[in-house]
């Protein structure tokens, strides 16, 4: 009996977790006409999900440990990071796994941000833990402290290693005063969290726990410039630094796109923390950094942790508020116009925490058929059709499903809806 009350405690409990949902509160003809992107995070079922710009959901499947940051990437085809296998794999629009891709040398890959290039080619970032004598740095360091580094490497398409950077050659421990007097037996003072190629093909990480944003030679590996943190090279001209930054993305032209967290942001305005969205132009003579446009959320939304921001073709920005426990509730996705005006805007319920949301005019493709009735022909018959898990279904219009025939042929479809 107890054994039963056990199970149906945790199949209960499961159940309210999977009630966890979201509500599309604000959604104008002025947003921008993509398919929004995202895995759920938080409580179960954590699916991923492709939702259409009328609301529909197009897509919802539960990978398990696959499916971190999904999003389509520059080759113009789905990624995801699998938590279990430490690997990024890459989808078509067929719904095909066509790639996984590993770090080089025996390193394992990091979730948090990945780049399939357009000719092929990977770059991704691992973090590189070490034992430290800070014994030797600071007074009462651990003389065995673990000290965190980062690696980045770009593969070709063959998945050679053909660069590589690390940490260790660049940056040092105490850089990061947040972390002061660093005797603790564990530093991980940086934590890089996102990846991006800059206008002038060298690369810009954004290293959370350091409030940086480096920029680095793709060829040398030398450090071109650091921009926030103890290490700044840039004066803020008509801003206060960012902290505890995440999804820095270039629009060219010495211009940047970021998600502030503002973990730190109170030390400069004086109210409670806040976070924002918010794009700079560098000016690489004076090494000035002047901030041009920033949205924050009415309700000063503070975001401890994730969260993401996408310029998207028609000049709107999509932000991801993507951690608001301690408001009670889960996350909240907004679009807004250059001029701050909310033309989309999806909230999702306590349990609800989204890593980045995209949105992108991309959808699964099947050049086979626009509808599986218009292939059949006398000698094969629909027998069935399952999900993705194997299961029995019916026909769902947009959604990738396994057709069965009497041929005993299995075909992966999607039935376009008219």
């Amino acid at each position: 009996m107890r054994q039963l009350l056990f199970i149906l405690l945790v199949c209960f409990g499961y159940a309210l977790e999977a009630q966890t949902n979201y509500e599309i509160v604000i959604n104008t003809p002025d947003a921008y006409q993509g398919n929004l992107f995202f895995k759920k995070g938080g409580d179960h079922p954590r699916n991923v999900m492709i939702i259409s710009p009328d609301g529909e959901e197009l897509f919802v499947e539960n990978w398990r440990m696959k499916g971190g940051d999904f999003k389509v990437n520059d080759n113009n085809h789905l990624t995801y990071f699998d938590r279990s296998t430490k690997a990024w794999f890459v989808m078509d629009s067929l719904g095909q796994e066509v790639d996984s891709v590993y770090c080089a040398n025996g390193f394992e890959a990091d979730n948090h941000d990945f780049i399939a290039l357009e000719d092929g080619g990977y770059v991704l970032f691992a973090y590189d833990v070490q034992p430290y004598a800070m014994d030797t740095v600071v007074e009462d360091g651990d003389p065995n402290a673990l000290i965190e580094g980062v690696i980045l490497q770009e593969l070709d398409a063959d998945h050679n290693l053909i660069f590589e950077w690390s940490s260790w050659d660049h940056f040092h421990v105490t850089e990061n005063q947040h972390l002061a007097p660093w005797t603790n037996d564990e530093l991980n003072f940086i934590h890089t969290n996102s990846v991006d190629i800059d206008d002038d093909g060298h690369f810009i990480i954004s290293n959370r726990n350091l409030d940086e944003l480096t920029k680095i030679h793709r060829t040398t590996g030398e450090i071109i410039w650091r921009w926030g943190g103890t290490q700044n090279d840039f004066e803020f001209v008509n801003d206060y630094p960012f902290t505890h930054q995440h999804t820095l993305r270039c629009l060219g032209e010495n211009k940047y796109l970021l998600y502030d967290n503002g973990n730190h942001s109170s030390d400069f305005t004086g109210v409670p923390n806040f976070s924002r969205a918010v794009e700079y132009e560098l000016d690489l003579s004076a090494m000035t950094c002047t901030k041009t446009w920033e949205y924050v959320h009415p309700d000063s939304l503070f975001t401890p942790s994730i969260g993401s921001t996408q310029r998207l073709p028609n000049g709107n920005t999509l932000i991801d508020f993507g951690n608001l426990q301690g408001y009670d509730t889960g996350s909240v996705i907004v679009e807004v116009t250059p001029e701050n005006e909310v033309v989309f805007q999806l909230e999702y319920d306590n349990g609800g925490n989204l890593y980045r949301a995209h949105k992108f005019d991309w959808y699964f493709y099947d050049h086979n058929t626009e509808s599986v009735f218009e292939n059949q022909s006398s000698q094969r018959k629909l027998v069935k059709v399952l999900n993705l898990l194997g299961q029995e279904v019916e026909i769902t219009p947009n959604i990738l499903q396994l057709h069965v025939f009497s041929d005993g042929t299995v075909e992966k479809q999607v039935t376009l809806s008219k």
